[in-house]
């Protein structure tokens, strides 16, 4: 296995306040009435007046102060080094320059920050049912990864794409909850180290934004494979042309290019199953992928119809998901997503595969990760 770059560092996170129950059943009510009414600006408006007023908190990037990126990125052989200043008599290209904290970032001579605007949401698919665990190692894998970035003014929204194999550093713990260290390993393993609930979410949250260089991370939202399978039929099933070839599970051959629409077994074997192969999860992704793209469509097909179905959509799967935000963030976040038309944006990471001790691990190239990071979280500022 060849040599990790360890310079980078643990993202901080702003504490979340808890808000009442009471207020945040009120405001629910007040949001879906207006979203049923008034429209999407004045959802904006009543989520700020309740982080103004209410004391609830803003998942906008507004106040992040810092972004901690390291001391260099990797490219190929070589690495960039990562100054906060051009040496005298250097050329400034030879550099990434990190300015203000890290919310300022030079780059191949053209200037970045960081969108002030952007939410970003960590969404995780998980393989097994969600439920309290007491046993670090048994909490489940992560077998999606995605970190949703969403501009809150503008309705855009972008995806990064985490394979489950990616080599990361994540944080271990042992019986008792103690913690052992920080370890390089494939990060779907974070989710494991923990109860199988909020304990895994914040731990495969701390493992993704120190894989992104400490880039900030808003919120979490986890379904287990029964919440995707609901899902799944309370849009009427999702239909796909076939990226390879499977059984239902009446035993009916599917065929890659076939039209099939996915229920149950089917849609179990499809977005999850893969063969030996060591790119066999890049092919599973691309399934994957396509399968929510399929699925946006319907659900949007369904909001259209009746607007506060991503409410209730998000009711209906509450136990089979685990996250830290509440309805009036679901509300507020749909609204515009739905605003841009329910539109995004997948950006996918190179990297090389790698067989090590009877699992494939997947390297990122250093280079294309922090370009993503720019082109997903930042904005050009010349």
């Amino acid at each position: 296995m060849r040599q990790q770059n360890r310079g980078r560092f643990e993202a901080q996170t702003a504490d979340r306040q808890p808000r009442r129950s009471a207020r945040s059943a009120a405001i629910a009510v007040l949001l879906l009435l207006v979203l049923a009414r008034i429209g999407t600006e004045a959802i904006k408006l009543l989520t700020y007046a309740d982080v103004l007023l209410g004391g609830g908190r803003m998942l906008v990037y507004g106040d992040v102060q810092k972004v901690d990126f390291g001391t260099s990125i990797a490219r190929g052989a070589q690495s960039i080094p990562i100054l906060t200043e051009v040496p005298d008599g250097a050329a400034a290209e030879e550099y990434i320059l990190s300015l203000n904290n890290g919310t300022t970032v030079v780059y191949q001579g053209h200037v970045y920050e960081l969108n002030r605007n952007l939410t970003t949401v960590l969404l995780l698919g998980i393989d097994r049912t969600v439920q309290n665990e007491t046993l670090p190692g048994n909490g489940g894998q992560s077998d999606v990864i995605l970190l949703a970035g969403l501009d809150t003014v503008t309705g855009e929204t972008n995806l990064l794409e985490i394979s489950r194999e990616t080599n990361a550093e994540v944080d271990v713990y042992s019986i008792g909850n103690r913690f052992l260290g920080t370890r390089f390993e494939q990060i779907t393993l974070a989710y494991a180290y923990g109860n199988g609930r909020e304990t895994s979410c914040e731990n495969t949250v701390r493992a993704v934004s120190r894989l992104l260089f400490g880039l900030p991370i808003s919120a979490y939202l986890s379904i287990d494979m029964d919440g995707i399978t609901e899902a799944n039929e309370i849009v009427g099933g999702v239909t796909v042309k076939s990226l390879t070839d499977f059984r239902l599970s009446d035993g009916t051959k599917v065929k890659q290019g076939d039209l099939v629409e996915l229920h149950g077994y089917g849609l179990d074997r499809y977005i999850r199953s893969r063969t030996g192969d060591i790119d066999a999860n890049a092919k599973r992704m691309e399934r994957q992928k396509q399968y929510l793209q399929e699925f946006t469509k319907l659900a949007v097909a369904r909001t259209k119809q009746k607007l506060t179905f991503p409410v209730d959509l998000f009711s209906v799967l509450s136990p089979y998901i685990v996250t830290n935000l509440d309805i009036p963030d679901v509300t507020f976040l749909s609204s515009v997503f739905l605003s841009h038309g329910a539109q995004f944006n997948l950006r996918t990471v190179q990297g090389s595969f790698e067989k090590y001790n009877g699992s494939t691990i997947y390297y990122l190239d250093e280079t294309d990760l922090f370009e993503a990071v720019l082109q997903v979280f930042y904005t050009r500022a010349d």
